[in-house]
C-alpha cells in the first residue's frame, strides 16, 4: 500500500512538472506581449513595468488583423461545415455497409488519414493550379475539407454503429427515407460526435499554415498563421514585442474555445468508442 502511494506521488509530481514545462512558454508570451522591445530584451522574465495595449494596437493596425481574423474564421467555419456534412453522411453509409466494398472504403479513409501532408502537397498544388483555385478562399476551403475529412468519417462511422439498425427499418416503414431520414433522425443522434468533430477541426483549420501558404499569395486573403509568418519575417530582428503580441492574439480564441468545449470533446470521443 505504501509503495502504491509513493508511486502515485511520483507520477503526480512528474505530471505537475510536465504541466509547468508546457505552460512556461505561454507565461513568457503573456508577460512579454505587454512590454516595449527594450524591456523584452533586457529582462524577458520580469513582469511588465506598465501593462499597456500599445503592442496589440500596433499589430492590429500593421498586420490588418481584423481582416486576417475574419478570413481565418471564414476559412475554418466553411471547411468545418463541409467536413461535418460530408463526414456524417459518409460515416452513416459506411456504418450500414456490411460488405467488402464498405470495408475497402473504410480502409481507404484510414490510409488517407495516415498520409502526412507533405506527401500530397505537390500534387495538391498542381491540381489547385490547374483548377485555378489559388487565391480563392471559398474554393480553398472546399479543397481543404475534401482531403482532410478522413478522421471525421471514421469518427462518424464508429458513432453510427451504436445506433440500432431497427431505427432505419422503422423509418422506412413509415415512409421516411433518404436525406429527410438522415437529417431529421440520425444526424440529431450524432450531436456529441458532431461537437467533437467541430471543435477539433476548427482548431486544426485555425492553425493551418501549409495549405494557405501554398495556395494564397494575396495579402488580403491571409489567415492568422500566414500573417504570423509574415510578421516573423518582417520583425524577427528588432520587434519581438510585436511578434509576441501577435502570437497571443492568435492563440487566445483557440484556448477559450477549447476550455469551453473540452467536455464536448470527451463526450464525443466516448460516444464514438461505443459500438452497437
Amino acid at each position: 500500500m505504501k509503495e502504491k502511494k509513493s508511486t502515485n506521488r511520483i507520477l503526480t509530481a512528474l505530471l505537475w512538472l510536465l504541466c509547468i514545462c508546457m505552460f512556461l512558454p505561454m507565461v513568457f508570451i503573456i508577460i512579454n506581449a505587454f512590454k516595449p522591445f527594450d524591456q523584452v530584451v533586457m529582462d524577458p522574465l520580469a513582469l511588465p513595468e506598465v501593462w499597456n495595449l500599445d503592442n496589440f494596437r500596433e499589430v492590429t493596425k500593421t498586420g490588418n488583423y481584423v481582416k486576417v481574423f475574419a478570413n481565418t474564421i471564414y476559412f475554418a467555419l466553411l471547411s468545418g461545415i463541409i467536413v461535418i456534412g460530408l463526414g456524417s453522411m459518409a460515416g452513416y453509409k459506411l456504418a450500414r455497409m456490411n460488405n467488402r466494398t464498405g470495408r475497402i472504403t473504410s480502409l481507404v479513409f484510414m490510409v488517407a488519414m495516415m498520409l502526412p501532408f507533405p506527401v500530397i502537397m505537390i500534387p495538391l498544388a498542381v491540381v489547385a493550379s490547374d483548377l485555378h483555385i489559388s487565391n480563392n478562399l471559398t474554393l480553398i476551403s472546399v479543397l481543404n475539407a475534401g482531403f482532410s475529412c478522413s478522421l471525421a468519417v471514421i469518427m462518424y462511422t464508429q458513432a453510427v454503429k451504436s445506433i440500432p439498425r431497427e431505427l432505419d427499418e422503422c423509418a422506412q416503414i413509415d415512409g421516411c427515407g433518404g436525406y429527410p431520414f438522415f437529417f431529421r433522425i440520425i444526424f440529431p443522434l450524432l450531436r456529441p460526435i458532431t461537437g467533437t468533430v467541430a471543435v477539433l477541426y476548427f482548431i486544426r483549420y485555425w492553425n493551418d499554415l501549409m495549405l494557405p501558404m501554398i495556395l494564397i499569395s494575396d495579402k488580403e486573403l491571409y489567415t492568422i498563421p500566414l500573417s504570423q509568418l509574415a510578421f516573423y519575417n518582417q520583425f524577427t530582428q528588432n520587434r519581438w514585442n510585436l511578434l509576441l503580441a501577435s502570437g497571443l492574439m492568435a492563440i487566445v480564441p483557440v484556448i477559450i474555445l477549447y476550455l469551453f468545449a473540452q467536455k464536448t470533446i470527451i463526450k464525443g470521443i466516448a460516444a464514438g468508442a461505443v459500438k452497437g
